[in-house]
């Protein structure tokens, strides 16, 4: 078992007896994550990604290849440690939506700019830093209003659950389309699953 403080972050994958150096900053991960959802062709979307990843002209491997590929990257360079599955039906964030409150935070916490460590910051870093933001800062505050329940009006608590409701309704997250998301398209849905922090 690989520890965190121990092991070298992978940036490098192999495949056969070629090697290939991984650039899976944060930024680009959510960009990859944001290509795919896009309404495009599954080859289009692949061979975006491996590059977005810095595979140079990946329409020179093969499409099994190209395939493994952006799996191994997956598995080796963005996956994060597993936690048990959290009993949430709804998405408490967003990368995208909550990108300022995610900036604001990090400022807050620990004095970086996410913006001039974009290419630089490893996707893994950003995820155990973003799980570790203390309680006070804005997107913990937000995630919390969303996961709030709506107390049941017992009569005098009229105020307090219409101030929870109007909370929970000014933070929404828009209801994302699409669904019958498949194969690789799949993996880049997990990511936010996986950043959120347990207990």
């Amino acid at each position: 078992m690989m520890g965190f403080l121990t092991e070298p972050i992978e940036d490098i994958v192999r495949i056969g007896r070629r090697k290939y150096c991984i650039n899976a900053a944060f930024d680009i991960v959510l960009d990859v994550q944001r290509l795919y959802r896009e309404e495009l062709p599954d080859v289009i979307k692949l061979d975006q990604a491996l590059k977005m990843f810095g595979v140079a002209k990946p329409e020179k491997i093969t499409p099994q290849t190209r395939t493994e590929l952006l799996n191994d990257i997956y598995k080796n360079c963005v996956n994060t440690k597993q936690r048990p599955p959290v009993k949430q039906q709804l998405p408490v964030f967003d990368f995208e939506e909550d990108a300022e409150y995610i900036y604001a935070s990090f400022m807050l916490d620990y004095g970086i700019d996410l913006i001039d460590v974009q290419g630089r910051l490893h996707w893994k870093k950003f995820i155990a830093l973003f799980q570790g933001l203390s309680e006070h800062t804005k997107i913990r505050e937000i995630m919390k209003i969303r996961s709030m329940e709506v107390p049941r009006y017992d009569g005098h608590n009229q105020k307090q659950i219409q101030e929870i409701q109007e909370l929970k309704s000014y933070y929404a997250l828009p209801v994302r389309g699409g669904g019958g998301q498949q194969g690789l398209d799949a993996l880049f849905s997990a990511l936010e699953a996986q950043a959120v922090r347990n207990g």
